[in-house]
């Protein structure tokens, strides 16, 4: 539990929470930027060993941010009864989720940007940084090579194929 006060707890929330799962259209899920975050500044994508948990009051989470309030009320409807909640930093391990990129925006070594980041737009790592990463991700028909997933790729397939027929 934290052992910051309420108004303490509403400013930490409202600095950390910087980004949430969504639809991505490289690779199903990914991690989406809920605010422009600043090139080097840390995005709070690698969960805490120990959890986060915050005691706020249901009538005070107006005082989050809108982004951060919804993702909050998303994930512990008991809040409305008073219930503790973890940060959601915290709870959904975000860096799980990140896709990859030739071209990444995000650092996982420093949990930072590589550059600017406006709001909503998704976070992306360069896989290939990683030891051994083509155990993982062989280079024999692989799509995270050049961004695209193979989804895309067939449906720019069957988009040029309507084409010349």
């Amino acid at each position: 539990m934290s052992k910051l006060n309420k108004e303490q707890q509403i400013a930490e929330l409202n600095s950390e929470v910087r980004c949430k799962l969504g639809s991505s259209p490289i690779h199903s899920v990914g991690v989406f930027a809920i605010r422009d975050i600043k090139w080097g500044e840390r995005c709070y994508c690698r969960p805490n060993f120990i959890p986060k948990f915050y005691n706020i009051p249901f009538g005070s989470l107006s005082k989050l941010f809108p982004e951060v309030k919804e993702l909050v009320l998303q994930r512990w409807d008991s809040v409305v009864n008073g219930s503790i909640f973890c940060s959601p930093n915290d709870d959904a391990h975000l860096l799980m989720f990140i896709n990859h990129s030739t071209s990444p925006n995000y650092d996982v070594v420093s949990d930072t940007t590589l550059k600017d980041i406006k709001k909503g737009e998704e976070l992306f790592e360069d896989y290939r940084v990683m030891d051994n990463w083509s155990q993982v991700r062989p280079l024999k028909d692989n799509p995270w090579l050049n961004g695209e997933n193979s989804i895309i790729k067939e449906n720019k397939l069957k988009t040029f194929i309507k084409k010349i027929l």
